[in-house]
């Protein structure tokens, strides 16, 4: 099957999911994943598995820098020094929280994962620690798609709304950097070498992305029309991507580095932001279809314990990071109450994100089994998500619908 063949049938069948899913209220990208799931090789087959892993492995590339710059592009430096210091203090405990309370609670059923994917150890606890660790960095992020769409449903407007919009926003930046420093660390290597390449490798995504971000500031200059802001930002995003795919370095960290220049460098950031968007829909469309045919429900069977698990440690993670951020920075009760439910929907940066662990040696025997906890988490997170932010929108009295 060829790659064009392939997308197409993403494209199409993903659509219609989205378009269905819809009607019961669900988010489009619940029904991209469902189409995925259904046209992939545990169901219909219409794609085998090769053709996921290889063939169609741009389509995550190119999706991936996508939602990284859209991600570095609201990171404006001037109002992230208007922000309250409770939604720094939120936002940091809040992720931490879900990364340690994830991390442990897989560390902990090592011995059933490793018997899973049939790795032999003495040792489970330690040879599972760098999957655990990365699992928890993923749990970390949040989809500020669904609780944006959410607060306009809703006509939602007030101090809550504001703290969430703010949190969501830094969240996804903060996680991304969170799983380089992960994959990074338990790359194997001399003992030497593992110390400081994480440093190294950090420190050279964002390189690259700033000098691409004002190259791209500079190009600005010579672009008038909607059509060439996307060309060339979209080129720069593919040649940021495969650039640092070549050098081994982090392509999410360079692409968010890139939006991070240009939203804090050039008055025309709005032209490429709102150029992108226009390109986003079948992008999206083919990921999540895409990351929702990797579902192996043999291989989910197996870890549907662990994938029940590392859904209720986010849970715990978000709600009590919430807990205690609010509390050390005095934020009102409904924050510190609600604003946790409002953090669980969970998309394109953790899905991804679980796509690309196989790149690492280290999580290469993990790997089937890591994508489908993280499917499953994002599915059920994507269902019990929007309402239940919907929900704690509605206890904070600020939704006027």
């Amino acid at each position: 099957m060829n790659f064009v063949f392939a997308l197409g049938i993403l494209l199409f069948v993903g659509y219609w999911g989205g378009k269905l899913v819809r009607k019961i209220k669900l988010p489009e990208i619940t029904g991209y994943i469902v189409a995925g799931i259904i046209i992939g090789p545990s169901c219909l087959r219409l794609i085998p598995r090769v053709v996921l892993e290889n063939t169609l492995s741009p389509v995550v590339d190119i999706a991936l820098g996508l939602i990284a710059f859209l991600i570095g592009s609201s990171l404006h430096m001037g109002r992230i020094r208007k922000l309250h210091r409770s939604v720094l203090w939120i936002t940091a405990l809040q992720c931490f929280f879900a990364f340690a309370v994830v991390s442990v609670s897989i560390l902990v059923l090592s011995p059933i994962l490793v018997n899973v994917v049939g790795v032999e150890t003495e040792n489970p606890f330690i040879e599972v620690l760098p999957v655990a660790l990365v699992i928890g960095a993923i749990a970390s992020a949040t989809a500020p798609a669904a609780s944006i769409a959410v607060i306009e449903e809703l006509k939602s407007k007030g101090p809550f709304t504001s703290t969430l919009l703010a949190v969501v926003a830094l969240d996804d930046a903060l996680a991304i950097a969170l799983f380089g420093l992960c994959n990074t660390a338990v790359s194997p290597g001399h003992a030497v070498y593992s110390i400081f390449m994480p440093f190294i490798e950090i420190i050279g995504s964002v390189a690259i992305g700033i000098f691409a971000g004002f190259i791209l500031r500079l190009c600005s200059k010579f672009l008038t029309t909607t059509a060439e802001f996307l060309i060339v930002a979209l080129g720069m995003i593919c040649i940021i991507s495969g650039i640092t795919i070549f050098l081994g370095v982090s392509p999410l960290l360079a692409n968010m580095s890139t939006g991070f220049v240009i939203v804090n460098s050039t008055m025309k950031v709005k032209r490429f932001i709102g150029a992108l968007h226009n390109f986003t829909p079948p992008i999206y469309a083919a990921f999540f279809a895409l990351s929702g045919a990797h579902l192996h429900f043999g291989i989910l069977a197996k870890v549907g314990f662990l994938a029940a698990a590392a859904i209720l440690a986010r849970i715990i993670g978000k709600t009590l990071g919430v807990s205690v951020g609010g509390h050390i920075a005095n934020s009102s009760a409904y924050i510190r109450k609600y604003l946790g439910l409002a953090l669980l929907p969970q998309a394109g940066v953790a899905m991804g994100l679980a796509l690309i662990v196989g790149q690492n040696p280290r999580l290469a025997p993990f790997e089937d089994a890591l994508i489908n906890i993280v499917i499953a988490s994002v599915a059920v997170n994507e269902i019990i998500g929007p309402p239940l932010t919907a929900l704690a929108l509605k206890r904070s009295g600020e939704a006027r619908v």
